[in-house]
């Protein structure tokens, strides 16, 4: 059994996207993390998720990872809907105007290598059995590969471990939801002729058929028949998977040497809340969806940016009282949202009468083509458009993704500053005051850049690349105070705090001192 209390680590429970990227973060922090996977170590292909949508690369770009991942696949402008409905990608803001198809073992390799390169620990063939947690930590019973059992002690645990998550059930949390759709093949083939695009979709009522490309001349398939529903463990059988294709997309590509196969449900669930005192949920833990849009990976991996910085601001001591619970106010209304928006489209997708697909036709039309609302999907799906609550008299651009902003000097964008924990403090003027207070007062918690053009808005920006407050306040001192207490709320007392009689250099009253 574990003696004494935890000194300041976090178990992370599965080695998917989201607990790796969580593990990278935290060690980078110089947090001590293991993560603990049940799988023995091995390249997996039993994947579902192949797009990376544009926000999930701006968090990997913030890590230094996102240019390596976009080497391993294709780049769509467009995003193949029904039929011939393309939505346009290629006007999203940003350096990713486009969702990368790649994968899932490809996101998991690039975040596995930065992980271990920071100093996290994987521990592969480690199951968890069970946990208990105090007021001070947590207690996680494993299983190793060799049958033996140990008992380990956390300051936190993260259930990062899939849709049948042993940490959810640990914590006897429900997760309310239904099916979305059952029987669905899944097989990885060789296609004797290539799609024209990238990602292939199409429905027509009783057949789906996805088609995306591994890059080494190997294609995943993903089919449904509604005509032939049948338990998850009956085998593929590829004169079905042809008919299927065909009937969806008009043509099964000359689909023939099937690797693998597989069948899968898919489910719409959500767990009513993300934190259970020491112990969170993220990924597929906390919510699952239909494979609809490509969200679920994307939505996990930014679950994992949203806690990731909020667990190293409370282990290092200056997080403020209010933070960790944040993580379940944040995220869990998105999550709600891709869960439904998800289950709609492929609902909206699979309609089975003629006068409904007809119906069907003209509102995906309209949705590509209609300027305003073509946008507004595309920032929906993305992910670009998400934003997270804001007090009312807060400046409007509280809570909004922050843009990747030009920086005067080194490093000369925004991101490249994101990514170890920090905030950053975006300066629209050369003002001492607004140095002293990043660099002095609360050192080691905040950057201080300067905008890298005209601007009379100074911004606070989170470790996940969310503006934290904002103020177009020009007066010097006004501006002074309003940065203090903005630090204050995010960042916690200041580091070498001396008193209400410290005088911020810069400032009006200090001049005039002098």
């Amino acid at each position: 059994m574990p003696t004494g209390d935890p000194a300041g680590t976090v178990a992370i429970v599965g080695a998917g996207p989201s607990g790796l990227l969580l593990a990278g973060d935290l060690a980078a922090a110089g947090i001590g993390c293991t993560v603990l996977e049940r799988r023995e170590e091995r390249i997996s292909n039993e994947t579902r998720a192949f797009a990376v949508h544009a926000r999930t690369m701006e968090a990997l770009d913030a890590r230094g990872v996102a240019d390596e991942l976009a080497s391993t696949g294709e780049w769509a402008g467009t995003l193949r809907l029904l039929g011939r409905a393309n939505l346009d990608l290629s006007r999203l803001p940003g350096r990713f105007p486009y969702v990368l198809v790649t994968p899932q073992y490809e996101t998991e390799r690039v975040l596995k290598e930065r992980a271990l390169a920071a100093g996290a620990h994987i521990l592969y063939g480690a199951e968890v059995t069970g946990l208990r947690q105090d007021a001070a930590g947590v207690d996680v019973d494993v299983r190793l590969a060799g049958g033996e059992t140990t008992t380990r002690r956390d300051s936190y645990v993260v259930g990062a471990d899939g849709v049948r998550s042993t940490v959810r059930q640990a914590l006897g949390l429900p997760f309310p939801g239904r099916s979305a759709i059952r029987s669905v093949m899944l097989a990885d083939v060789r296609l004797d002729d290539a799609p024209s695009e990238v990602l292939t979709v199409a429905a027509v009522g009783d057949a789906f058929a996805f088609l995306a490309p591994f890059g080494d001349g190997w294609y995943r398939v993903i089919a449904w028949n509604r005509r032939h529903q049948v338990a998850d463990s009956e085998p593929v059988d590829m004169d079905e998977l042809r008919e299927v294709t065909r009937r969806a997309l008009g043509t099964d590509h000359g689909m023939r040497d099937a690797r693998w196969t597989s069948r899968f449900h898919s489910d719409e669930r959500q767990v009513p809340r993300y934190r259970s005192g020491r112990v969170f949920l993220a990924g597929d833990a906390a919510h699952v969806h239909s494979p609809a849009g490509g969200q679920g990976m994307n939505t996990g991996l930014q679950d994992a940016a949203n806690l990731s910085w909020k667990l190293a601001a409370e282990l290092h001591g200056w997080a403020p009282p209010w933070l960790l619970d944040s993580y379940h106010e944040e995220r869990y209304p998105v999550g709600r949202r891709v869960l439904r928006g998800s289950g709609a489209l492929l609902r909206f997708a699979l309609v089975e009468p003629p006068l409904l697909r007809a119906a069907r036709g003209a509102a995906v039309w309209i949705g590509t083509h209609v300027r305003p609302i073509a946008q507004r999907m595309a920032g929906a799906v993305s992910g670009l458009d998400i934003a997270y609550p804001a007090p009312q008299d807060a400046h409007p651009l509280t809570g909004r993704r922050a843009p990747d902003l030009p920086l005067a000097g080194a490093p000369g964008r925004l991101a490249r500053l994101l990514g170890d924990g920090r905030f950053v403090l975006v300066a629209a003027t050369n003002d001492p005051a607004v140095t002293y207070l990043a660099t002095k007062l609360w050192a080691g918690r905040v950057h201080c850049a300067l905008a890298g053009r005209a601007t009379r808005t100074t911004a606070l920006v989170r470790p996940d690349g969310y503006i934290a407050w904002a103020t177009d306040e020009t007066i010097p001192d006004r501006r002074a105070a309003a940065i203090r207490a903005a630090l204050g709320h995010w960042c916690g007392r200041p580091a070498h705090e001396r008193g209400s009689a410290e005088r911020v250099p810069g400032t009006v009253q200090q001049q005039q001192r002098g």
